[in-house]
Order: C-alpha cells, then structure tokens, then sequence
C-alpha cells in the first residue's frame, strides 16, 4: 500500500487538495450497529494507514469523533517512513468541526495526551459559547471561523492559512455532504467490504442538497482479503467544480 503517499495530487488554486475516505458494505451501509468497526479487516487498517499518511491534516465532524472515540494521529514507522519520503512532517494534524462544542474532555484526543503532542485545532463557529471555548482550551487550539456555523470553504481556507496541501476529510457522511454540495472533494478512497450489512445506516454521502452529481473517475482499483479499494478522482471536465 505504499502507492498510496506517492501519488499526484495538485493543490487546487487557493486551496488545498481534498480526500475523502469512507469504508461501505457492498450494499453500501457505513456502519453496523452504530460503528464502522465490524465492516473493517487488516488489509483495510493498512489502506487506512497509508491514505492518512497522504493528508497534511485531518478533518473530522465532531459527531464522528464521539462515536469513533478519535485520537490523535501517531503513525507506526512504516508510515512515517512513507510521510518523510514524500517530503511531510511524521504526523498529520487533527482538525475537529464543532458548531456546538460538544465535547467530552474524557475523549481519548484529549485524555490520551502526550508530551510533545501538537494538540487537535476545534473549528467552530461565531455561535459558539464562551464557556464551551474556555472549557476546551486547555486540550486545544478553538478557532471561531467567521460564520455562525463552519462552512467548507472557511474550513480549507483555515487549513490552508496553516500549510496544508493535502487534507484528509474522513466524515461522517452528513460532513462529507457539505463539502460534495462545494464541488470541493478531490479525491474519493472507497473500501468496499465483502458484508451484506442491511439495517438503516446512510451512505457515505448522506442529506445534501447538491442536486448536480459530481463526477468522478475512477483511478484505480485494489483488492485485498475479499476488500475492495477503489479511488476515485473529480472529473477535470466537471464544470461545477469549485
């Protein structure tokens, strides 16, 4: 999986560069019983290692990280290795979107802390109360974006102030909705795994308003343990993009 790193990605102009990666059922649920644990195996742990080790940063909505209990990243060797040859720091760096700042100080990203840790930057909105800001102060970076609540493009704009090139979006699928209703993603990396799931879970894109499909090319296709890994790149043609 050690293409993954390597692979072009041009910063857009203004911007930086946007994956999304999901995991999905083959009849295309994101999760079972809540979690996207049971779809997950080891061939896609390691895929998962190496798009993460693609991202300068990575973003996720607050609702995913309280049900995927986050932590901080902190890559094995192997993917530090691959971070450093393709010229990026040994880490990527945590952003959490929060319009309402509700979040434990008992979650492993701020409980789990270490010495040395780069702490998670929350983006929130000009909603957002003093007191929740305070409170989370002392285990991260809160920044106030300029609208009430945080939009895609001052997400990126934030992320690219602060020198990312690459951005990792890993949901949920009511995030990734926002920033596919922006003609934003750049890039798509779909593990699909071989369970029927059934149930009620929403797609990996779920809730948006975009009416136009974004279209994508596929750019390859891998297939380990029965799991598919497919990725997906944005059209060039596509006029809706932003």
């Amino acid at each position: 999986m050690d293409i993954y790193p390597h692979m072009s990605r041009p910063k857009p102009a203004g911007r930086p560069w946007l994956m999304v990666n999901m995991i999905a059922s083959a009849d295309g649920a994101i999760a079972v019983d809540g979690t996207s644990g049971a779809l997950g195996n080891p061939a896609d742990e390691a895929v998962f290692s190496a798009v993460r080790a693609c991202a300068d940063w990575i973003v996720a909505a607050a609702g995913t990280v309280r049900v995927e209990r986050y932590r901080l990243p902190r890559p094995a060797a192997a993917a530090r290795r691959a971070r450093q040859a393709a010229g990026r720091a040994e880490r990527s760096r945590l952003a959490v979107v929060s319009g309402s700042l509700n979040l434990d100080l008992d979650l492993p990203l701020f409980a789990d802390q270490r010495p040395g840790d780069d702490p998670p930057v929350i983006l929130t909105g000009q909603d957002a109360e003093a007191e929740a800001v305070e409170a989370l102060g002392s285990v991260a970076e809160v920044v106030r974006l300029a609208s009430p609540r945080p939009q895609p493009a001052e997400i990126l704009a934030e992320l690219h102030r602060r020198g990312a090139v690459v951005v990792l979006c890993e949901g949920g699928p009511s995030f990734n909705a926002q920033f596919a209703a922006a003609a934003m993603i750049d890039e798509l990396c779909l593990s699909v795994a071989p369970l029927l799931a059934g149930g009620d879970s929403p797609r990996i894109v779920h809730g948006s308003t975009r009416t136009v499909p974004l279209k994508m090319s596929l750019d390859h296709l891998l297939e380990a343990s029965d799991t598919l890994f497919a990725r997906y790149l944005a059209a060039p043609d596509d006029a809706t993009r932003a």
